[in-house]
């Protein structure tokens, strides 16, 4: 059941003094690979080795792994379960057509493309870790849920919109999340989904970024064009390249204690992303709309937006909130 009251940050501070309590954050909805069935390899970060980019190697769906139909052109809920949420940290959703399904096996020069950005406040607002909230989900501590994408000390779930023009057919969705405070890692969990309502041009797809994939450790040397780096302890990255569609849930900040081998493409905090509406007539998004009272800015087309000289941020964070039509 979705817990509606947040629970304070200080309390979820209190988690940080019982690491043995915790569990690592996993994306529940769409449901990822394996997901039901051992071994449950979604749960740890990517190591380069055993748990390799992309999707930890998993990728064939398998008895009780569920493939998600979604829509071009409309939101899909995304979801998490677990305690481990490392002060949050900003995050990236993004499709992939590599399908391992058909092509027997990831392979390491597969492309995701960025359809969505979180800088800041994903999966969670909070100090550390949040608590066990005393339910379970798969044999995995589970921390007490927002029930929106604003509370702060719970974990938040989103709507993610999909663009009208991607193309039909099977496709891999997946979460990448650069943690705020703990070890220097990125998550990732991949879902099988299949794309209906889109269109069969490949052209906008193409031309997505792809997504960020810094603190991949050096060991994995098979990523075409990827050069080892890693963002600062305590830092929520502000994504260099983060596409055109986003929010700014919480600012981003400046590295302390510049790692050797620091991520020198992350732009400044002082320097936001810009991120667009459906302006443009075609549809490719569904309406945009504010929820809980939320001051939305009016979408422009400057790719980064300088930071307000008081540091402040809107309720909801900057750029367009998707729901769903009619609600």
């Amino acid at each position: 059941m979705l817990v509606k009251t947040p629970v304070p940050v200080a309390l979820a501070a209190v988690a940080l003094l019982a690491p043995l309590a915790n569990s690592h954050m996993i994306m529940s909805l769409p449901k990822p690979y394996n997901f039901d069935t051992d071994p449950r390899v979604q749960k740890d970060p990517l190591n380069g080795d055993s748990f390799k980019f992309p999707c930890q190697g998993r990728g064939h769906t398998v008895n009780g792994d569920i493939t998600t139909v979604v829509a071009g052109g409309a939101p899909m809920p995304v979801t998490f379960t677990g305690t481990a949420a490392h002060g949050g940290g900003s995050c990236q959703f993004s499709v992939s057509y590599d399908d391992p399904q058909a092509a027997g096996g990831w392979n390491a020069s597969s492309k995701f493309k960025t359809i969505y950005t979180l800088i800041g406040g994903c999966p969670a607002s909070s100090a550390g870790n949040l608590l066990n909230s005393g339910t379970r989900a798969l044999d995995n501590a589970d921390g007490p849920h927002c029930g929106n994408d604003s509370g702060k000390g719970c974990i938040r779930e989103f709507l993610i919109p999909f663009p009208k023009f991607l193309k039909n057919g099977p496709a891999v969705f997946s979460w990448t999340w650069h943690n705020r405070v703990g070890n220097r890692e990125i998550y990732q969990n991949c879902a099988p989904i299949m794309i209906t309502g889109g269109t069969e041009d490949e052209s906008e797809i193409e031309a997505l970024p792809e997504i960020f994939l810094g603190n991949l450790p050096a060991v994995q040397t098979d990523v075409p064009g990827y050069k080892p780096c890693h963002l600062a302890q305590g830092q929520t990255v502000n994504y260099p390249n983060p596409g055109k569609y986003g929010r700014v849930l919480e600012l981003p900040t400046d590295p302390e204690g510049m790692p050797s081998d620091y991520c020198s493409d992350v732009p400044p905090a002082s320097v936001l992303p810009k991120f667009d509406g459906d302006d443009s007539g075609t549809g490719a998004f569904p309406t945009m709309t504010p929820v809980s009272n939320m001051t939305n800015p009016a979408p422009i087309g400057s790719v980064f937006l300088t930071l307000p000289t008081d540091g402040g941020i809107p309720a909801g964070g900057y750029g367009p909130h998707p729901t769903t039509k009619g609600t």
